[in-house]
């Protein structure tokens, strides 16, 4: 089957005028062919071979004509060739292609740099590489694209650059910039989809900003091709270090992005590359043209050569194409996330593992939508519509599959997140989307009874809005939909929200946010005792492992960003606790379940800060934290005690509800009776982490429908 590019490139050809003569240029060491054809003010330039060839993997030049000196000239140049960029760029920006572009050599470095986008056709697809181009440019060259027939799914944004991603999420089209792999598979298959050749036998690794990163192991590779195929060997040495043009600056050494060049020795400083190995291969070059080195020596330096690029590694595990390391580091090169993001990130957060999915764009509030957009998406859009207000219009819709599970193909996950904003709105609004794990008869209804049976005693549960909808199968899928809680996951927050800047000292530590999250995890362990939030799965109490949203806003008293307030972001486990009986004997062990797990996870939080607050001060600031709140649920429960009794919904007999509800309710109330015990027993947690008699856990049911 023809790729979309080639099948284009045909259209070109039998449609557009082709232009006078055939034009022959010398380009690394080959004779290339280039016709021209002009449609209407564009005009395209392809090289014969290209179009014989068809490859998976070709390098294209977009530019407008105003930029190429024709100032009086609308339209574009497209070029399509094979081997790398620069086969098009110096013959069009030295004017050798029609005369199209004449460019003073002074200036071309800095033409190609910002207003030529150097692109790439990957299989149906037609990457978009910004680099230094304004995303204005980029966009206009979208919709020229998109103008000539090329369909939105086949044209994709290469760079993950903070102007694309603003820019094309406010036209709900973020999925059209090219996702970050999340897996091990994905990383493989980007790695592979990668590799490229420019003209010689080297295959190499192709990124987004033009790089061709050439391995320890391809390099070494070209021992053998020396003893078994000297001219081939002799072909790819020249495409490393023979001169590109009149400037005598070969490959490795000619300038691409940031300190990076056309040929770059992945896993070697550049420092190590430009001064030692490629200083030599340089030399085997000369001596070879000049008939001053035989093929035996030349084995002989070669094999030098390689040890050196061995020895040069920043580290050994970049010689083993299949090693973890090597994957996500040449991952990072391949997509220029290793010139812009952190080295230093510990995990990822939430916004890290988003994938953004096909949706709709919105022009007047009438919605264009994309191909590719599945029921799920049609069913939040139509969602979203009906919170709209009247006269309030959608300006832009992004929704994104939260991905945690590798074994769960993209589109297929059970979270999703839907950003919008509307005509009405400044800020954005963000909403969760998540699909009931549980399909069983009455589920979703015990589900939102918990939600709001809690909320109503005070605990933080965000509104839930529970919904219906076929996606083609047997049974229909029940989800809810609530806000996205503002904030972060506990134990995802960065060590600056611990710091402050004082005027005499700078940057120094700022104990008082320490001690004003450990209230807040106080607080939300009041709430998760309350709720009897356990797991019988793994018998777990799932407490402080990123379902506690941390809120983060100005403090009056100390004039700076403060923990605020704590939401629980997760129904999953509330009622969960298996034994109801109205016993001290079933408290007790309730309680030593639940204290050992807060104390843990204070303890785990206070080692992080251990040199700025003591464990005292952590465990006091924790029992604040704890006892207001657990006051406040009493409080709340005992205004209106008769209500909460006798609240008994339509729910089915099967997930004994009222059973789970009284005996929470009970449990409350010794919550707040018993609160000298329960410290208590909290501080003997803290002490040691050796269990005591009767803090075993209570045995697990097989199902109690609490899972989720």
């Amino acid at each position: 089957m023809i790729p979309f590019a080639y099948k284009f490139f045909n259209r070109v050809r039998s449609e557009a005028r082709r232009k006078d003569g055939l034009i022959s240029i010398e380009s690394g060491g080959h004779a290339r062919q280039f016709i021209a054809f002009d449609w209407g003010t564009d005009t395209f330039i392809l090289e014969r071979e290209l179009l014989k060839a068809r490859p998976t993997r070709a390098p294209v030049l977009i530019v407008p004509k105003k930029r190429l000196g024709r100032t009086h000239q609308g339209g574009y140049v497209m070029t399509a060739t094979t081997g790398n960029h620069s086969v098009a760029a110096i013959p069009l920006l030295g004017g050798l292609f029609w005369n199209l572009g004449r460019i003073p050599e002074r200036l071309r470095s800095e033409v190609l740099r910002e207003h030529v986008l150097c692109c790439n056709i990957v299989g149906e697809a037609i990457e978009l590489s910004q680099r230094d181009v304004a995303i204005e440019t980029l966009h206009a060259a979208d919709d020229w694209l998109r103008g000539l027939g090329w369909p939105l799914e086949r044209i994709v944004v290469a760079e993950r650059l903070d102007t694309a991603i603003e820019y094309y999420r406010r036209l709900g089209q973020e999925w059209r910039i090219k996702p970050l792999a999340w897996t091990r598979e994905e990383m493989d298959i980007a790695l592979r989809a990668s590799r490229a050749r420019i003209h010689s036998c080297l295959n190499y690794y192709h990124s987004v900003k033009g790089v061709h990163l050439l391995t320890c192991s391809e390099f070494a590779s070209l021992a053998a091709r020396a003893r078994d195929d000297f001219p081939a060997f002799n072909a790819a040495l020249e495409e490393l270090v023979k001169p590109l043009d009149e400037r005598g600056i070969g490959a490795m050494r000619e300038p691409k992005f940031r300190n990076h060049h056309e040929i770059e020795l992945f896993g070697v400083h550049g420092d190590q590359s430009l001064n030692v190995i490629v200083p030599q291969l340089e030399a085997l070059h000369h001596d070879l043209a000049a008939g001053a080195c035989t093929q035996e020596h030349c084995l002989a330096r070669l094999e030098r050569i390689a040890q050196v690029f061995r020895r040069s590694l920043e580290n050994p595990a970049f010689a083993d194409e299949t090693s973890e390391l090597f994957v996500s580091s040449m991952y990072r090169h391949l997509t220029g996330e290793i010139y812009y993001s952190s080295q230093d990130q510990v995990a990822p957060a939430f916004d890290d593992r988003k994938t953004a999915l096909p949706g709709a764009t919105y022009h007047g509030g009438k919605s264009e939508i994309h191909p590719g957009a599945d029921n799920r998406t049609l069913a939040i859009l139509d969602f979203v519509q009906t919170l709209l207000s009247h006269d309030e219009a959608l300006d832009y819709v992004n929704i994104y599959e939260l991905r945690l599970d590798n074994r769960v193909p993209l589109g297929r996950g059970p979270t999703r997140e839907i950003d919008f904003k509307t005509n009405r709105r400044p800020v954005p609004i963000r909403l969760i989307e998540k699909r009931l794990a549980h399909h069983g008869t009455g589920y979703a209804n015990y589900m939102l009874v918990r939600v709001q049976a809690f909320q109503g005693l005070g605990v933080a549960y965000g509104d839930h809005h529970l919904l219906t909808r076929h996606d083609g199968e047997s049974r229909e899928v029940h989800y809810f939909i609530r806000q996205r809680y503002a904030g972060y996951a506990f134990g995802c927050i960065g060590a600056n929200k611990f710091h402050r800047t004082d005027c005499e000292h700078g940057v120094i530590d700022f104990p008082e946010a320490i001690l004003a999250l450990a209230a807040l995890l106080g607080n939300a362990a009041a709430q998760t005792l309350a709720v009897k939030r356990y797991i019988p799965d793994d018998r777990s109490v799932h407490f402080g492992e990123g379902k506690e949203i941390i809120e983060f806003g100005f403090d009056a008293k100390h004039r700076c960003e403060m923990p605020l307030r704590v939401r629980l972001c997760s129904v999953r486990g509330t009622l969960g606790w298996p034994v109801l009986d109205h016993s001290q004997e079933n408290l007790d062990r309730c309680s030593d379940v639940y204290m050992r797990t807060f104390a843990q996870v204070l303890k785990r939080f206070w080692s992080e800060h251990a040199d700025v607050v003591t464990l005292r001060e952590a465990r006091d600031h924790f029992l604040d934290g704890f006892m207001a709140t657990t006051r406040e649920l009493y409080w709340n429960y005992t205004s209106r005690r008769e209500v909460f009794t006798a609240f008994n919904p339509d729910v089915r007999a099967v997930f004994k509800f009222q059973r789970k509800w009284r005996f929470a309710l009970w449990a409350l109330e010794q919550q707040q009776l018993q609160i000298a015990a329960l410290t208590g027993r909290f501080d003997r947690f803290i002490d040691t982490d050796e269990p005591r008699a009767g803090d075993g856990r209570p045995p697990s049911p097989s199902y109690n429908y609490d899972h989720a």
